[in-house]
């Protein structure tokens, strides 16, 4: 009852692990057929060279060709389950043919004793058993990593082996079937060594595994959280300010429908700018200023205002990230919104030169221009929101402006560290 408890614990090396361990053993056992097999071809045509006589010859014959077929097609058995991969669902199936396998495998070998004992002298009866003791020794190093293959293999082959040399009735047989069982115990013993090592190995990949993936989530869950409270506090300060503006304003008979509506109309663009920031740009410039373009494009056309889009091919900016697009995004767009409200102009152009180190996004209008000084001294909040931004994300904005128009320009660094 004692032993039966111990077999039945899930623990056991005796019986099957649980399917995604079970997986990665069959893949080590397998991965190791390949190796066993010419040393095997070589091993039973050596026997049936060394062993061939007139008493033995047609049976030898008969054993080495079972062996070596037995050999390749566990060989084929193994290359086909690997280059197909071993799936959960039909990994104890798996390991069952592989029981099925090594038993007949295990016992061809073994009978290579039925074959050549009553027919060898003393000295090859001892390289008999000599060789399938071997055998024995080295099929430990390749199936233990599934035990119960192993400890199939090995009875089959004992069992073969040890019912001839007791059937002999000779004394140093009898000592010699004896050793070999005490032999096949100690194998035993190692190959449970064996197999508990690699288990450790299989169940510390897995444990590594589980710790990566749970790394991952709590990351992504940080991230998704960072994502959220920066929304948050970008719609607060821009779309939830602009709306409480409208609003006091509103209250106090101060804006007209016209204006009330191209408040609403900021507002929604800079709901819009939001949501388009959280869509993936994988360090591409030119994807998140098509965003803009879609965006700000019907708004422009309302407005007489010609677009020239001039953008040609940069460099990836590895560190552009949701939060600095959205910041990007919004620098962008209060550069559109000053030339709108400002500046009478009736085109813009933009364009994306490389300058060294940096990509430079230049916005340029043909408008009546004004005095960069004074506005930045003078001026609302716009133009300093936009510095606030570029230093934020470690770029730099400039202004040029005369009679024939004005000229925005936002730098990026090419390459630097993300914040």
């Amino acid at each position: 009852m004692i032993s039966l408890a111990r077999f039945l614990q899930k623990d056991n090396p005796l019986r099957l692990a649980e399917d995604r361990i079970l997986v990665e053993q069959l893949r080590l056992l397998m991965g190791n057929v390949g190796s066993s097999v010419i040393p095997a071809f070589l091993l039973a045509l050596l026997m049936l060279w060394v062993l061939n006589n007139h008493g033995n010859s047609a049976g030898l014959l008969l054993w080495c060709a079972a062996v070596i077929l037995s050999k390749l097609i566990c060989y084929v058995h193994a290359r086909r389950h690997l280059a197909s991969d071993i799936s959960f669902t039909h990994a104890r199936r798996l390991a069952w043919e592989l029981m099925l396998l090594n038993a007949v495998d295990g016992a061809l070998w073994g009978a290579l004793a039925w074959v050549t004992l009553d027919t060898s002298t003393t000295a090859g009866s001892i390289l008999v058993v000599s060789v399938t003791a071997g055998i024995a020794g080295s099929s430990m190093s390749l199936l233990s990593p599934v035990l119960p293959v192993f400890v199939i293999f090995a009875f089959a082959e004992l069992a073969a082996v040890a019912s001839k040399v007791f059937l002999l009735g000779d004394p140093a047989y009898n000592a010699l079937g004896v050793a070999g069982i005490l032999f096949i115990a100690t194998l035993l013993g190692q190959a449970r060594n064996s197999y508990l090592a690699a288990r450790v190995t299989i169940d510390l990949r897995f444990e590594l595994a589980d710790s990566h993936r749970r790394l991952r989530e709590i990351e992504q869950r940080q991230m998704l959280a960072q994502e959220r409270q920066r929304l948050m506090q970008d719609m607060h300060d821009g779309l939830g300010s602009s709306l409480v503006s409208a609003l006091r304003v509103v209250e106090h008979g101060q804006m007209g429908e016209f204006e009330v509506a191209q408040v609403l109309k900021g507002c929604i663009d800079d709901l819009k700018l939001a949501i388009d920031s959280l869509e993936p740009v994988e360090a591409d410039l030119l994807l998140l200023l098509a965003t803009l373009r879609f965006r700000l494009g019907p708004r422009l056309e309302s407005t007489g205002i010609a677009l020239r889009w001039e953008v040609t091919s940069v460099p990836s900016l590895e560190w552009l990230n949701p939060k600095i697009a959205l910041h990007i995004l919004r620098i962008l767009q209060e550069a559109f919104t000053n030339i709108i409200k400002h500046t009478q102009a009736t085109e813009i152009r933009v364009t994306t030169p490389v300058d060294g180190s940096h990509v430079v996004v230049c916005i340029v209008d043909n408008g009546a221009g004004f005095s960069v000084a004074d506005a930045l001294r003078n001026g609302g909040k716009g133009l300093s929101n936009q510095q606030r931004r570029a230093q934020a994300i470690g770029a730099e904005v400039g202004w040029e402006s005369s009679h024939a128009g004005s000229c925005f320009s936002l730098r990026l660094p090419i390459g630097k560290t993300v914040n």
